[in-house]
């Protein structure tokens, strides 16, 4: 429909499209088209969502200068990104415009701060109890179960005042005896909890305050050994009647019999989806399940890793998970092999929690004979052998790293694996470092690939190759020009010299965001000045480079044609800094006289 047809739509179509997009992007491709579009708008639009990820600085400040004070109160839902992200520095910059979220945005219903960092969240904390319709709050992404590493620095473990409004709360918490004994928490009515890190020994007098919780996901973890004043708490006979969804990673230090004792409470547990890395052995015996498991659950999914030095008979325990139980629920359940036995895997067929799957040469597949798919795995480790058969292909699949030995640019790739190279959500390549493919067999597969393709993840080494050779891999040069707009340059300790700064400027010219080290500060200013289209930049730099430098603003500002851009400082070792920069608006003055004179 041509946009000149837009307004002569009905205005209940208008309002319908206006749930899908952007409230800021919706008020910055329509308003102004007529006196009727604007008074849709304005009067019938009444819940707008916003988001600011992966925003342009340059947007972004209109988008707070402009369209947010007109529309503030009409918000009902806000994502924010913290330090993390590629626009650091946007959070502080959004609370230094709206000071008091509260009092602005006085129907907010939902906040979501992802990318963050704990001083991110501390920053916010003085906000929260202001809300007064506050129905979701979440802290962090949460695509699947929590990761087995936590960075428990990173935990709040003291009481943090919540909106009594909430219903659905995700926080980096960890809940030990010592926080039952300092909190002051009242009766919650939250249905949906995502929390980081509980210690078995207190998960049953913790969930007691939330009397109305539906869902849980945790990190469930071992006893916490300091003032146990409830040792045996996990045996109570405290009943948890509404929860009935529960999703949890479950960490080497639990016993089975003390998940066995949690579990036999939740009467009204309709779905467990259970991860574990080198779990208790019991974790893998069937008939401890049988007796432990709720007599309502429809649904079990797991995924059990083991990476023992003796296994357990694969076959022996696979054959107990064939009985009668399992198979009329329609629990089947399959078992993955690897290093000749030093790996394995557990897991539900129906649909397997697993997000990086390892797709090895010698792994079998026991007891499948078609192709199994993986609807939740975003993540694929793809060896050498592309050409080879495999039994298993993932729709959702978002990165694939590739190793290397095998790199014949015309062997050819199996279908399956086409598919996935094909599949619109895949954007990320990662080179591996220790064993990478060649570049003419890189670049076969990016040529196989979806256009979706724009992340490119290597060693400063592999791209050095081309950069060296580069007459001889123009053509590579040339593909790599078209299709990266994302570059992420693993560490290690070659730095680009001056004449290799210059071809990888030519090469990676229309890049937007770029993670990498460099030598000096002047190399910064001549990447920062060549490369016009960046809005993102991550740069590490050693320390010694910045010495004497009290203002890091001024100096990029001085150095560069960067006008409008947030500066982020990191002291990631005694040796190196790293300056993260979210870019806006640039100069509009001599670039080539500028490049020129900064880099000479």
């Amino acid at each position: 429909m041509a946009l000149s047809n837009f307004d002569s739509l009905p205005s209940e179509l208008i309002v319908e499209i206006s749930d899908y997009l952007d409230g800021c992007d919706l008020y910055y491709g329509f308003y102004g088209l007529s006196q009727r579009i604007n008074g849709i708008l304005d009067q019938q639009c009444h819940r707008l969502h916003i988001s600011f990820i992966h925003i342009l600085k340059i947007k972004f400040d209109l988008y707070c200068n402009r369209i947010l004070p007109h529309i503030s109160t009409r918000i009902v839902s806000l994502i924010l990104c913290g330090d993390n992200s590629t626009t650091p520095g946007q959070l502080r910059l959004f609370l230094s415009r709206f000071n008091s979220l509260a009092q602005v945005f006085i129907n907010l219903e939902s906040i979501k701060l992802i990318d963050y960092t704990k001083s991110d969240v501390e920053i916010l904390l003085d906000h929260f109890p202001k809300f007064t319709r506050l129905k979701c709050l979440s802290i962090g992404e949460y695509k699947r179960l929590m990761p087995f590493t936590i960075n428990r620095n990173d935990l709040f473990k003291e009481h943090v005042t919540l909106p009594i409004s909430l219903r659905s709360l995700a926080f980096p918490y960890e809940i030990s005896n010592e926080w039952i004994q300092t909190s002051n928490t009242l009766t919650s009515l939250i249905e949906q909890l995502h929390i980081h890190l509980i210690h078995i020994n207190v998960i049953s007098l913790f969930l007691q305050r939330f009397p109305y919780l539906k869902r849980l996901t945790t990190v469930l973890t071992g006893i916490n050994q300091n003032n146990l004043f409830m040792e045996n708490n996990f045996q109570t006979n405290i009943m948890l009647h509404r929860l009935q969804y529960l999703n949890v990673n479950i960490t080497q230090q639990v016993a089975f019999d003390e998940f066995a004792s949690f579990l036999r409470n939740l009467t009204e547990l309709h779905s467990l989806s259970l991860e574990a890395l080198n779990p208790e052995i019991d974790f893998l015996e069937a008939h401890r399940w049988e007796t432990v498991l709720p007599s309502k659950l429809s649904s079990f999914r797991f995924d059990l890793t083991m990476t023992l030095p003796n296994n357990p008979n694969h076959l022996e325990l696979l054959q107990s998970f064939k009985s009668q139980y399992w198979i009329s629920r329609g629990w089947f359940v399959q078992c993955h092999l690897r290093d000749r036995g030093r790996f394995f895997r557990l897991s539900t067929v129906q649909s397997p929690i697993i997000t990086i799957l390892y797709w090895p040469d010698d792994e079998l597949l026991l007891d499948t004979t078609t192709i199994t798919v993986y609807p939740n795995v975003t993540h694929i480790e793809l060896w050498w052998n592309l050409s080879k058969s495999t039994q298993a292909t993932c729709p959702n699949v978002c990165s694939i790293q590739l190793y290397g030995v095998g790199n014949n640019r015309d062997e050819p790739i199996h279908p399956n694996i086409i598919d996935i190279l094909q599949n619109p959500s895949l954007e990320h390549i990662i080179i591996n470092n220790d064993l990478p493919i060649t570049h003419s067999r890189f670049v076969s597969i990016l040529e196989k690939s979806s256009d979706n393709i724009q992340t490119l993840t290597c060693s400063i080494h592999w791209l050095l190759f081309i950069l060296e050779e580069r007459q001889q891999y123009e053509w590579i040069c040339q593909l790599i020009k078209m299709r990266i707009r994302k570059l992420i340059v693993n560490n290690d300790e070659i730095i680009l010299s001056n004449t290799n700064l210059i071809a990888f400027c030519r090469t990676f010219i229309n890049l937007e965001e770029i993670t990498i080290k460099m030598g000096s500060k002047e190399d910064l200013f001549f990447l920062l000045n060549t490369l016009e289209k960046l809005t993102m930049a991550k740069i590490e730099l050693p320390c010694i480079s910045l010495a004497g430098i009290t203002d890091d603003r001024k100096m990029i500002e001085h150095n560069t044609i960067l006008v409008n851009f947030v500066i982020y400082k990191q002291i990631i070792s005694l040796d190196t800094s790293k300056l993260i920069l979210w870019i806006g608006s640039r100069r509009t003055s001599n670039l080539l006289q500028t490049k020129t004179y900064l880099y000479l």
